[in-house]
């Protein structure tokens, strides 16, 4: 292609035709360039190729026009292509990252193959049929942000996997016992368990499931952690607790043996069952010496009031098998038992006392009616002196049973003064 000589067209004409038989180049050079980043540049070439019509039919003016225009739409192609090329390349990063956590990426890939259909299917714009790159960057750049998503979520899903699991080793290697794999297998066992539902639910995409889970292993592991802590320190404080009551001469055998039931619980790993032991044993310990010294007080002060009250007359059958139960509980050393019979002992000694006292407080009163009475010269008044005198022997020599029944007698024969003297026979 040669620019024409002026040949009576003018000056004018010439430099039109020269401005646009540059841009014509200028514009054929960018597409050829951009022809080598994989752009579809043939939008451009075919408003090229319209230039170059022009140029030939010498129509300068359009074809410096549509040949600027080609070189407009080359650029725009390219800025495009390559803004959607980096998208899409952002995305196959992702889509690894994605893979390499384990987690599905068919989906993603999908959304690739869609997005390269939409890039060429194209559009019209502004009359010329280009690449459709906008919509097909839009559509890459929403699944990255998709992704990213999906990948935060998922690396704190295996963050999280990972403390359960430091967390569950933790618990494991604690020195359980003799037997660390029976310990372990107890104490861990199930949160081991745990860990591959985890991992699994990760790796079928369910992330917010295996965090969830992953953090009940985490915090059920440091919980059985500490459990396991309290209750070594308890029993074993406990022990030295024992130790010391013993020096006192209290029976401890039957703490003991549960202790030892507590470690061997903890040896296989069964915390809570081993926590829950240890806590009642600690409370039971420090009430043993307490229950030990209410009994053997107890005992003391109940068969001294019992002796005291049987010189007065008073006799239980109650109150001394009462007694007699809580000093065998005593050697037995089972206080809290002891403590009962004497809740026993007290509660006859309270009942007699309290017969006792209403039983006195009555024959007091019938006393006194018959000082009242004596003036009159009853006919039946002897017998109700005898029969009171008999009731308060009685009462002295601890028969309240025949003292009241003497006493119910003279006042039955007392009643009879209130009632009226019937007619004469």
């Amino acid at each position: 292609m040669s620019t024409p000589k002026p040949n009576g067209h003018g000056i004018l004409k010439a430099a039109r035709a020269r401005h646009a038989e540059e841009a014509i180049g200028h514009s054929e050079g960018l597409v050829t360039v951009l022809r080598l980043t994989q752009t579809d540049m043939r939008p451009a070439e075919d408003t090229l190729k319209i230039a170059k019509d022009l140029f030939a039919s010498q129509e300068y003016a359009k074809a410096l026009e549509t040949a600027r225009r080609a070189e407009a739409i080359a650029i725009t192609l390219d800025e495009r292509h390559s803004g959607y090329q980096k998208s899409a390349k952002a995305l196959r990063s992702c889509i690894e990252e994605i893979r390499r956590v384990g987690l599905p990426t068919e989906a993603f890939e999908a959304i690739l193959g869609r997005a390269e259909e939409k890039a060429m299917a194209g559009i019209w714009e502004n009359g010329v049929f280009v690449p459709n790159y906008l919509e097909a960057r839009v559509l890459v750049e929403k699944a990255e942000t998709d992704g990213r998503g999906i990948l935060e979520h998922a690396t704190a899903a295996s963050n999280a996997i990972f403390l359960a699991e430091l967390a569950t080793e933790a618990l494991a290697d604690l020195p359980g016992g003799p037997d660390p794999r029976l310990f372990s297998e107890g104490a861990a066992g199930r949160l081991e368990a745990m860990l591959h539902d985890a991992t699994r639910e990760l790796a079928l995409g369910n992330i917010e499931r295996s965090m969830q889970i992953a953090k009940e292993i985490e915090e059920r592991a440091g919980q059985l952690r500490r459990e396991y802590i309290a209750a070594a320190h308890l029993l074993t404080a406990t022990e030295g607790h024992l130790a010391d009551l013993r020096g006192e001469g209290i029976a401890t055998e039957r703490l003991e043996r549960h202790i030892e039931a507590a470690w061997a619980s903890l040896a296989r790993g069964l915390i809570e069952p081993g926590i829950d032991m240890a806590r009642r044993l600690s409370k039971e310990a420090e009430a043993l010496g307490g229950e030990y010294r209410a009994a053997t007080t107890g005992i003391q002060d109940a068969e001294i009031l019992y002796a005291q009250l049987t010189r007065e007359g008073f006799h239980s059958y109650d109150a001394e098998t009462a007694v007699r139960d809580a000093r065998k509980a005593l050697r037995e050393g089972s206080y809290r038992r002891a403590l009962d019979h004497l809740e026993r002992a007290n509660a006859a000694f309270v009942k007699r006392r309290n017969v006792r006292e209403t039983l006195a407080k009555a024959i007091a009163e019938t006393r006194a009616r018959v000082q009242v009475l004596g003036e009159k010269r009853l006919p039946f008044l002897p017998d109700v002196q005898e029969l009171l005198g008999r009731a308060e022997r009685e009462f002295r020599d601890g028969n309240y049973s025949g003292s009241s029944e003497d006493l119910r007698i003279a006042t039955l024969l007392l009643g009879q003064s209130g009632k009226p003297a019937g007619p004469n026979p």
